[in-house]
């Protein structure tokens, strides 16, 4: 799994139009930690992570990006393929630990029903 866990620059969202085009044309998700928007790409995986000046100072909206980002790299490998995913920190985020973290990410996940058997 060594190969699979890390989280290349290409598997980044990195421009405006691919975050708009992921918040216009996709579904969305929300829980009390983090919103979830799912659009179907096919042959590509990507993500972006949305932290906004309401979630806190630098230091609380980098956590967030850093927990988010995390708990998709150890679970990238249950999720379908061809999908770009945009996910928006909430102010709920700020001072959670990583499991609570990882469990709504999980939870994310399932309720859009991305979420491969592995």
């Amino acid at each position: 799994m060594h190969g699979r866990a890390t989280f290349p620059k290409t598997e980044r969202l990195q421009y405006g139009r691919e975050f708009r085009r992921v918040f216009d044309a996709g579904r969305k998700v929300a829980g009390p930690l983090a919103v979830l928007h799912v659009l179907a790409v096919p042959g590509e995986r990507a993500v972006g992570i949305v932290t906004g000046r309401k979630l806190g100072n630098a230091v609380q909206r980098n956590r967030a990006r850093r927990l988010l980002r995390e708990a998709y790299r150890r679970h990238k490998h249950r999720l379908a393929n061809g999908l770009h995913l945009v996910i928006v920190a909430r102010r709920g985020i700020a001072g959670q630990p990583f499991a609570r973290v990882e469990a709504e990410w999980l939870a994310l996940c399932a309720q859009a029903n991305i979420l491969t058997e592995t």
